[in-house]
């Protein structure tokens, strides 16, 4: 019977960690969840933002943020926030170059992709000029803009990679 309550007692005591957990993520999503009108709104906003930032058009591209952080005023979204958190539309646009690239191009790419990685913690300028010489040579091959973040195109790219690079805008 001890050994019936100890089991019950973690088992109880760990489901309650786990959902402690849990709340804070949930409470988020609860806090960020647009009305329909607004989400489209911000979706707008956020598709025009990411073209005016691969033409480098700063004045528009100030002018989608100032707005996107209109309606984080008004959800009381945290600023630093990456856009692409609240835009529902951002998946596809991360997923635009999926597949765009041929099985050969996509395995030198995300060759090049790794070792452009390795060479920025080293800080390899030279290998770093290199393999960004050799990415923008695919990106002509299959007309990606040139201000395209590498990740978007690796197959390796990941959620952490989109989220350091608007850090950087």
């Amino acid at each position: 019977m001890h050994r019936f309550f100890r089991k019950t007692s973690f088992l109880l005591i760990s489901s309650f960690l786990v959902s402690m957990m849990a709340l804070p993520a949930f409470a988020q999503w609860e806090r960020w969840h647009l009305s329909q009108n607004d989400q489209a709104r911000f979706d707008s906003y956020y598709s025009r933002w990411r073209e005016y930032r691969e033409h480098n058009d700063r004045d528009q591209i100030e002018s989608m943020e100032n707005r996107m952080r209109g309606i984080y005023r008004d959800y009381n979204i945290p600023g630093d926030t990456p856009f692409w958190r609240v835009a529902s539309n951002a998946r596809e646009y991360r997923h635009r170059f999926e597949r765009k690239l041929s099985q050969r191009d996509q395995a030198r790419f995300d060759s090049y992709f790794s070792r452009w990685q390795n060479y920025r913690r080293d800080n390899n300028r030279g290998q770093i000029e290199s393999m960004e010489k050799r990415m923008q040579g695919i990106y002509r091959d299959y007309q990606i803009p040139p201000r395209t973040p590498y990740f978007m195109v690796a197959s390796s790219g990941r959620d952490e990679d989109w989220d350091d690079w608007e850090r950087r805008r």
